[in-house]
C-alpha cells in the first residue's frame, strides 16, 4: 500500500453524504489519537502516520498506523489482529463485523464510541508505543481523555475496572470522569475542580484510593490495603461491592450540596 496525493477532501466528496459524516467524525478521532493529518492511501483509505510492513519490490513497505476506507456498504476501519481478537472488547463494541485486519461498521451510530476510540489507541500504540514509567503507566502527555488512559490498561483487567467504575458511578450518579494524576479520578461537577475517588487497572489488579477518613470503613477495608492508601484487589477475586459503595459514598460525601 502507498500513499497519494490525493486531496482527502476531493475524495470524499465523492462518497454519500453519511459516509462523509462518519469520516470526517473518524478523522477527528485518528487526529487526536495519532497526532498526524489524514492522508489520502491507495484503494481509498484514508490513513494516519506510517509504519514499515513487509517487504516490496523496491524495498520495505508501508501501512498507516490507523486508517479507515468509507466504502459503500460499510466502514472499514483497519486495526491490528491483536485487538481485533479481544472478546471483551469486541462485546462491547456493538453491532460490527471483524474482518482479516479491520473492523467492518453498516452505521458509525450503532457502535459504542468510547470503545472504538479505545481500539483506535491500542491499535496506534501498537505500531508506536507510548513512553512508560517503571511501573508501566503511560506518560501523562498520553492521557488526552478517559478513553486514553483505557487503552493503556491491560486487557486482562479491563472487565474488573469496568466493574469499578460502573460501581462508583452507580453509588454517585453524575459524577464527573476525568483523567487526573494519570489515572481516572472523580468528581462531582459544580462543586470543585479536584477529583475525590480514583481507580486504575494493572496487569494482575485493580485498585481505588484514597482510603476513608472514618475508622469504622478503614477496619473493614484493611483486607484489601496494599502501601499507605491503596484499596488493591486481584483480578481473580470479586470486588466487595456493598463496602466499597459505602467507600466512595464516605469519599463524595463532603463534595455534595
Amino acid at each position: 500500500m502507498e500513499p497519494t496525493h490525493v486531496p482527502v477532501n476531493d475524495f470524499l466528496s465523492t462518497v454519500s453524504t453519511q459516509r462523509a459524516t462518519e469520516a470526517h467524525a473518524l478523522i477527528t478521532v485518528m487526529r487526536e489519537v495519532t497526532g498526524a493529518v489524514p492522508v489520502m492511501w491507495e484503494s481509498g483509505v484514508i490513513g494516519f502516520g506510517s509504519t514499515p510492513h513487509g517487504t516490496s519490490d523496491t524495498g520495505k513497505g508501508a501501512i498507516p498506523t490507523v486508517a479507515f476506507s468509507p466504502r459503500k456498504s460499510a466502514v472499514a476501519v483497519y486495526l491490528c489482529p491483536a485487538v481485533l481478537k479481544d472478546g471483551y472488547l469486541m462485546d462491547r463494541l456493538g453491532k460490527h463485523r471483524v474482518g482479516k485486519d479491520c473492523l467492518y461498521i453498516a452505521h458509525l451510530a450503532d457502535v459504542d464510541a468510547e470503545v472504538l476510540r479505545e481500539l483506535i489507541t491500542r491499535s496506534h500504540w501498537e505500531h508506536v508505543p507510548p513512553q512508560r514509567n517503571r511501573q508501566g503507566a503511560v506518560a501523562r502527555t498520553h492521557l488526552r481523555a478517559v478513553t486514553d488512559y483505557l487503552a493503556s490498561v491491560p486487557l486482562a483487567a479491563r472487565p474488573a475496572l469496568d466493574a469499578l467504575r460502573d460501581l462508583v458511578r452507580r453509588t454517585a450518579p453524575g459524577v464527573e470522569e476525568v483523567i487526573s494524576y494519570g489515572i481516572i479520578g472523580y468528581r462531582i461537577p459544580g462543586r470543585s475542580k479536584a477529583a475525590r475517588v480514583f481507580v486504575s487497572g494493572w496487569k494482575d489488579h485493580v485498585a481505588l484510593y484514597p482510603l476513608p477518613s472514618q475508622e469504622a470503613l478503614r477496619t473493614e477495608l484493611a483486607p484489601w490495603v496494599r502501601g499507605k492508601g491503596t484499596l488493591w484487589f486481584g483480578l481473580d477475586e470479586g470486588l466487595p461491592t456493598t463496602l466499597l459503595e459505602r467507600t466512595v459514598a464516605a469519599l463524595l460525601d463532603d463534595q455534595r450540596p
